[in-house]
């Protein structure tokens, strides 16, 4: 075991005062901790080696902020090291120096000094990597301790955490540790385990490891999505596959047209495969030609026309529905730039007699953009799949938005930009800059300050409204800054798109140099821009790495967070659909909505669609658990919203301990009615369970600050138990009341809708088959039974026949509006508010309903349904309706105007409004916020 001597003072021993200082403070588990300076470059960070004797040992960047540095004013204070190096060859006390790596320069005159022993008879063996965590075993002779630890470091050297492992036996120890987030991202890293203590003790893991953890048993339906193909170990194999017959379609010739198209994407492949560094040939490309494009995307040039042709490529390359054309602004190039318009076919260029500079190029040739949306692209980019028409998405799914921007990653897929924010005194942050792209704090559609001009869109009209770039900051930097305050100040949104991704090669275009060339217009123009929206930004905090997660979404009034059993499925369960619309009409009512499902599951294009419409989601391996997102963000809520009971159960104590917000419960249905009215309708003289239930569930209820239910009914049994109704509110449910298009006589059948996880939908089913149906083949021979939904139970086999036909779940419920001519919900049991009545209502079907499943819905028997409970009584209904054209369509046209009137999206605002004033949170009168319109 190596005896490690620590000196963590942070005293100068220069060698020269003119030339560096630092100092090694210290070394343990694989990594020299230390920090470098030159007093003549007190900003720049120096590149370290360290050495022991002549070896080399590692080498890292002086780059790490200290408040100890910067107290003591060795310049911005970002002058630390962390080296991951490797053992020293030989044993023994072994002396440790740092010097400069471009100049060889020794820079701290004292040494540190290690003892370092004989490789002990020792070895790491990683075993597993599951659900996000890394098993394996550690064996070292001699050792008796309870715990080793050890470091986890990444390939950079950078320490991302520190675990350990627990003795099992004699000298044999085991670990199951979280691999750390940063290394979440489905690309292929190296984490090296390094002992604490012992010098010569590390092993290196290297796999991929994946930003989900779902099986993918439960992704399928996400199969057809951008980006989840890739998901699987084969993804790989099934690609090249796909390469291959690519290629022979191309060789096959089978048509000109098609032969061509294919030989242009492969060609275009190909090129982004190989990049652009060192490219001599430019083989011909042919973008696509549009007569009336969606999109007209700018990018201005000068020079590098291996950057320009590699962006043309991956622009063809990227699959999107948006049709555009492209405009390129060649600023007097002096290369083979010149030559483009051979080189590129339908590419439209623009050719200045005069150098006018990035800024002025921009606004040139949007004058000459004939698609609704322009997009302002760096040369220096490379699109991907779904770019364009994600932000075209951002414009359509919210109002008032006048800009929208993409995800830039670097080229090793590490995260560049997620939109930016302004600080208080002016300092413009790029978000998450080397952070885990696929994590989910900058994976959700937000209101950013502003959005990089190098992949950026606004509306043609509104680009024109304010003018475009403002030639104050000619010719470059800060204009795409300037122009999102200048679009907030016209009163629109400026808005991050997550899921455009873009691959951003920053620099290539203009070099990193501030002090030379274009670069050192971003110094001359901060000022500018700081003097100009000094307005604007004045109270947007301080810059700290701690204030981001607060402060980087903008036009929020409040922060509620939503917790459920499972990521809403809308298109499987009529609950699903009604958390969407709650978390729409929070945002309506100022809120930025969280959420966290208890398996911590990532859904695929479930999870997806919260994420686009502005819902931050936690899941694994990012978080771990309900409890982990309490601990880690519970101090950000104002409101803590659960929806059913047995879920605020588990987690209330938590939401107590950890938040100081208004909890808000919805109930869903109250889970002992529902008991207690299937016990009944099974004559079960046993009420016991039901009664437990009740006690636990308005013990619970008076806990919570307010009570949210569907069912008037509902609130009455709370209140009557409770003896307390001023903390109880209806949830409201929103209807978008669209109708429906196929008539009368082309509609045909019966339909139930339900998913039979919920017993009180298995029993109707059971109901109707065996009551309903023998009645009814008498009345009405042929008229068939539809039974739609998911997770139906084996036993329903028993009943298929020519007229009682088992569906299964549907992708669309408008496979079922629009074909059944009538449908039926006969529930013996249940409570709540019936979802699958509500869509039928929207849609305008007449049904023909029990009690049970007409209650709190405002339907009124023989005007907007038909609400009957004998058999008998149902034959004569689902009759009355069936046959009865006339009939049919006054009672379709009544209940659709009741869904129109009761049901619409700005009651619900009013509604949820009334319980977010009555627990003491009131909604602001101007709203900001992001409101997703679907």
């Amino acid at each position: 075991m190596s005896k490690i001597k620590k000196d963590r003072s942070a005293e100068s021993f220069p060698k020269d005062p003119k030339q560096f200082e630092g100092h090694i403070d210290h070394y343990e588990g694989g990594v020299v901790t230390g920090w470098a300076w030159d007093p003549e470059l007190p900003d720049k960070p120096i590149t370290v080696e360290v050495f022991s004797s002549h070896e080399l040992l590692g080498i890292a960047v002086a780059d790490q902020f200290r408040p100890d540095l910067k107290q003591q004013g060795r310049g911005n204070g970002k002058h630390g090291f962390q080296a991951k190096v490797k053992s020293p060859q030989q044993a023994g006390k072994v002396e440790l120096k740092i010097s400069d790596a471009e100049s060889g320069i020794s820079i701290a005159a004292k040494t540190f000094e290690v003892e370092v022993q004989a490789p002990q008879n020792q070895g790491i063996v990683f075993e597993e990597l599951a659900w996000g965590h890394l098993q394996g075993s550690i064996r070292i002779s001699g050792s008796d301790g309870e715990h080793i630890g050890f470091n986890l470091i990444g390939e950079n050297g950078d320490v991302l955490d520190q675990a350990g492992a627990v003795k099992v036996g004699p000298g044999h120890y085991r670990f199951n540790i979280p691999v750390p987030r940063e290394l979440c991202d489905g690309g292929l890293h190296a984490l090296t385990l390094s002992l604490l203590g012992n010098v010569n003790a590390e092993a290196t893991y290297v796999d991929v490891f994946p930003s989900i953890l779902t099986p993918w048993e439960h992704l399928s339906s996400s199969a057809r999505e951008l980006n989840y193909s890739s998901l699987s170990r084969t993804a790989g194999y099934r690609y090249e596959s796909l390469r291959r017959q690519l290629e022979n379609l191309e060789a096959s010739k089978s048509t000109p047209q098609v032969t061509a198209q294919i030989a242009n994407l492969m060609l275009a492949h190909q090129v982004v495969l190989e990049g652009y560094e060192g490219r001599k040939r430019f083989p011909k490309l042919s973008l696509p030609k549009v007569a009336k494009p969606d999109v007209s995307i700018v990018i201005p040039v000068h020079n590098k026309l291996e950057l320009t042709y590699h962006c043309l490529a991956s622009l063809i390359l990227a699959w999107n529905k948006a049709s555009f054309e492209v405009i390129v602004v060649d600023d007097c190039s002096t290369d083979r730039t010149t030559e483009l318009p051979e080189i590129v076919e339908n590419v439209n260029v623009i050719v200045n007699e005069h150098n006018l500079g990035f800024l002025r190029n921009c606004n040139k040739a949007a004058k000459q953009a004939r698609g609704e949306y322009v997009v302002m692209l760096n040369n220096d980019t490379e699109v991907t799949s779904g770019w364009l028409d994600e932000m075209v998405d951002t414009f359509q799914r919210f109002d008032g938005v006048g800009m929208a921007g993409s995800k830039l990653i670097y080229p090793d897929g590490k995260l560049q930009e997620a939109g930016g924010i302004v600080w208080g005194n002016g300092q413009p942050w790029n978000l998450g800059n080397r952070g885990n792209p696929q994590a989910p704090e900058w994976n959700y559609a937000r209101q950013a300050d502003y959005l990089s001009g190098a992949s950026l869109m606004v509306p043609r009209k509104i680009w024109e409204e304010v003018g475009g770039f403002s030639d104050e900051f000619a010719p470059a930097y800060y204009e795409d800054t300037d122009l999102a305050f200048k679009i907030r100040d016209y009163g629109y949104k400026t808005v991050y798109a997550p899921y455009s991704v873009v691959v951003h090669f920053e620099g290539m275009s203009n070099g990193r140099d501030e002090s030379q060339g274009v670069k050192k217009n971003q110094v001359i123009n901060a000022p500018k821009f700081r003097a100009k929206w000094i307005d604007s930004y004045m109270n947007n905090g301080q810059p700290s790495f701690d204030n981001v997660p607060f402060h980087k979404d903008r036009g929020v009034a409040y922060r509620v967070l939503l917790i459920d059993y499972a990521v809403p499925r809308p298109d499987h369960d009529a609950g699903s659909y009604a958390a969407v619309q709650e978390m729409r009409m929070l945002q309506a009512n100022g809120f930025k909505v969280s959420f966290v499902a208890e398996n911590m599951a990532h859904m695929g294009k479930y999870t997806d669609a919260l994420q686009k419409m502005g819902v931050e989601c936690f899941y694994a391996p990012f978080q771990t658990s309900v409890e982990q997102v309490l601990q880690s963000r519970g101090n950000e809520f104002d409101v803590v919203y659960i929806t059913r009971f047995d879920v605020a159960e588990r987690h209330l104590p938590a939401v107590k301990q950890h938040t100081n917000a208004k909890v808000l419960f919805n109930n869903a249905d109250l889970h002992f009615l529902r008991e207690l009215r299937a016990a009944l309708a099974a004559n079960k003289s046993d009420l016991s369970g039901p009664l437990a239930t009740r006690d636990r569930e308005l013990g619970l209820m008076r806990q919570v600050d307010g009570i949210l239910s569907y069912n008037p009914t509902e609130h009455a049994v709370i209140a009557s138990h409770n003896l307390k109704t001023d903390n109880l509110y209806i949830t409201p449910w929103v209807l978008d009341g669209r109708g429906h298009r196929t008539p009368f006589k082309e509609r045909s059948g019966l339909a139930f809708l339900g998913g039979y996880r919920h017993h009180p939908n298995i029993d109707a089913v059971e109901f109707f088959v065996e009551k309903v149906m023998p009645l009814l083949r008498k009345r009405l021979p042929g008229v068939a039974f539809h039974i739609y939904g998911s997770h139906m139970p084996e036993s329903f086999k028993q009943y298929e026949a020519d007229d009682v036909i088992l569906e299964g779940f549907v992708e669309s419920l408008d496979d079922v509006f629009e074909s059944a001519r009538l449908m039926v919900a006969p529930l013996l049991s249940g409570a709540g508010i019936k979802g699958k009545v509500l869509e039928g209502m929207s849609a305008g079907v007449p049904q023909v309903l029990s009690p049970v499943a007409a209650e709190a819905t405002g339907l009124t028997h023989g005007v907007s349904a038909m609400i009957v409970e004998e058999p008998q009584a149902w034959v004569e209904a689902i009759a009355e309706l069936y046959e009865d054209e006339k009939r049919w369509q006054q009672v379709s046209d009544n209940a659709l105007t009741l869904a129109r009137s009761n049901y619409s999206f700005d009651n619900g605002i009013k509604g949820m409004a009334k319980a977010l004033e009555g627990v003491g949170v009131y909604p602001p009168n101007r709203k900001k916020s992001l409101i997703s319109q679907h």
